[in-house]
């Protein structure tokens, strides 16, 4: 899957022409349901682009989520017929944030890698 990691979304564009420049952290290739994952967590949904298929369903293709911390998680969401959910997260930031970024961050993937390994146990 390839991705063009210098287009920021219209949602990010449009943000930054009001307040500054975010720092950006692409963060590695997710496997499995980590949008709903997101959906669990305290996380405000600012932005979705979705498509419904013919049975109804929605299909979600990008969502943004904004923290409390005011950082937004871009999720780009791509299903593989057959195979796995994939996600790519990307992180817009203040860069007087990493350091609370990056404990936000590690936090959260830890915790999903639990959550996933949970459910595949039970």
């Amino acid at each position: 899957m390839q991705l063009n990691y210098n287009m920021k979304p219209e949602y990010i564009q449009n943000l930054e022409s009001k307040e500054n420049i975010f720092s950006v952290m692409v963060c590695h290739t997710l496997k499995g349901e980590f949008l709903k994952y997101l959906n669990e967590k305290k996380l405000t949904r600012v932005y979705e682009k979705s498509s419904m298929n013919e049975s109804g369903f929605l299909n979600f293709q990008e969502v943004i989520f904004k923290s409390q911390q005011n950082f937004y998680l871009f999720v780009e969401i791509k299903t593989i017929p057959q195979s796995d959910t994939i996600s790519n997260l990307t992180i817009y930031y203040k860069v007087e944030q990493y350091n609370e970024l990056f404990l936000f961050l590690s936090q959260l993937l830890k915790q999903y890698k639990n959550a996933t390994t949970n459910n595949r146990t039970t």
